[in-house]
């Protein structure tokens, strides 16, 4: 079952990547709205946190990061056509910035048992 759970996980972050550097670009009007950024930032935590419940201690907790990261470049640099949807500009650093670090930090906590006795972040 855990297994599956990894999976399914990994599926979603793969997912939200994609969707979230397709919406990277959003602008209403002539406003840029980058929401991609705020949701990359809460999205990749929960999901390196989901991982860490289901295999407590282990390094597939990197799992859903290194997922993330490598959609996010591919579908972020190279594109159906030909060019990638990154923008030029700061958007694209900070995008990835924002997916990486909070998960990254998640994910480098040490495993602390808690009181019940039950492997909890």
């Amino acid at each position: 079952m855990r297994v599956l759970v990894l999976a399914v996980v990994l599926l979603d972050v793969a997912l939200l990547a994609f969707t979230e550097v397709a919406w990277l670009t959003l602008t209403v009007g002539s406003v840029l709205l980058p929401v991609s950024i705020l949701v990359a930032a809460v999205t990749t935590p929960l999901a390196v946190r989901v991982v860490d419940r289901c295999f407590p201690g282990s390094r597939l907790v990197f799992a859903p990061l290194v997922t993330w990261f490598l959609v996010v470049v591919v579908f972020g640099f190279w594109g159906p056509a030909g060019s990638g949807t990154f923008p030029p500009d700061w958007r694209a650093l900070v995008f990835i910035a924002a997916g990486l670090f909070p998960g990254v930090w998640i994910a480098s906590r040490p495993v602390r048992p808690s009181p019940s006795g039950d492997v909890a972040a």
